[in-house]
C-alpha cells in the first residue's frame, strides 16, 4: 500500500504516512475494497419498499449493474497504479544493490550484503502478492458482473421485443 498523498510505500499496520504524516485510513479501505458503495436515497427507498426500479422516459429500466462495474474498474485502475509504483520501488532497490555490489568484497561480507537486500525486498514482495491477488479477485468479480449484465440486457431485449409485438 502507498500513501494516497505523497506516494511513499506505507508500513503495514501504520495509520499515518511516515513521510508526510497524512492518514492512511482512506487508502486502506480503498485497497481492501470491502465496503459496498453507498446507495442513492432513491435506490435505498426502493430497496426498502421492495420495488423494482422504475423505467426511464424511454421505457427502459436502468441498468442495475452499471454503477458497480464502474466502481470495480476504478478500483482495478487504482490497484494497478499501486502495483506499478511497487514494481518501480522494487527495481530501484535491485538497481541500488547491483550498482554497489561490485564494491563489496567477495565472501561473507557480500553474502551479508545480499541478505540485507533480500530483507529490504521481502515486505514489498509480500505487498505485491497481496495487490496481485486483489486485482485477480476484482477482475473475476468484474467478469461475473459483466456476464450477468449481458444476460440481463438480453432478457430486456427479449421483453422489449415481446412488448413491441403486443403494441
Amino acid at each position: 500500500m502507498f500513501c494516497p498523498h505523497c506516494g511513499t510505500p506505507a508500513t503495514p499496520g501504520g495509520r499515518f504516512c511516515t513521510w508526510c504524516g497524512s492518514s492512511l485510513a482512506e487508502a486502506l479501505t480503498e485497497a481492501r475494497g470491502d465496503e459496498q458503495p453507498p446507495l442513492s436515497p432513491a435506490s435505498a427507498e426502493r430497496m426498502a419498499r421492495g420495488r423494482r426500479p422504475q423505467p426511464r422516459r424511454g421505457g427502459r429500466p436502468p441498468d442495475p449493474y452499471r454503477e458497480r462495474i464502474q466502481q470495480l474498474r476504478l478500483q482495478l485502475r487504482a490497484l494497478k497504479l499501486d502495483l506499478r509504483q511497487l514494481n518501480a520501488y522494487l527495481s530501484n532497490i535491485r538497481t541500488q544493490y547491483y550498482m554497489s555490489a561490485a564494491f563489496v568484497p567477495r565472501g561473507l561480507l557480500r553474502w551479508g550484503y545480499k541478505a540485507v537486500e533480500d530483507l529490504r525486498l521481502m515486505q514489498p514482495q509480500q505487498q505485491k502478492q497481496i495487490i496481485q491477488q486483489k486485482i485477480l479477485e476484482l477482475e473475476r468479480e468484474l467478469l461475473r458482473l459483466q456476464q450477468e449484465q449481458a444476460a440481463w440486457r438480453a432478457s430486456q431485449v427479449g421483453e422489449w421485443g415481446r412488448e413491441g409485438e403486443r403494441g
